[in-house]
């Protein structure tokens, strides 16, 4: 099956650490870290959050190491270097799963000033 690769238009959103950058785990039964195919570095989860006139979703952001500051604090404003969305579907028992990937090749830290300002209802 192909892979659909959407991506998306991120004007106009604001994106805040949730959660501290981790290690990508290929498998958790071992530990086994991911490690991007191409490049053989060490793959890192964050969970961002993000917001879009006013309104706001979690999404968990896969970034290869060096396009990530492992000190990243909760509540840091950052932007999505060459954010993807991939979605997602498998079968296990009889059951469908689905959701949608996200992948950046880094997250740069945002100035106060650039991050977009909050819509007054």
């Amino acid at each position: 099956m192909a892979r659909i690769v959407i991506r998306p238009d991120l004007t106009g959103t604001a994106h805040m650490v949730a959660t501290a950058p981790v290690p990508k785990l290929a498998d958790a039964a071992t530990g086994q870290v991911a490690t991007d195919r191409e490049s053989g570095a060490t793959l890192y989860t964050v969970q961002l959050l993000e917001t879009y006139e006013g309104k706001a979703q979690l999404i968990k952001v896969t970034v290869p190491e060096g396009g990530v500051d492992t000190s990243l604090t909760v509540g840091a404003v950052v932007r999505p270097v060459g954010l993807i969305a991939s979605p997602w579907a498998n079968v296990f028992n009889g059951q469908i799963s689905q959701g949608v990937a996200y992948r950046a090749q880094a997250l740069d830290l945002a100035s106060a000033a650039a991050a977009p300002k909050a819509v007054k209802s």
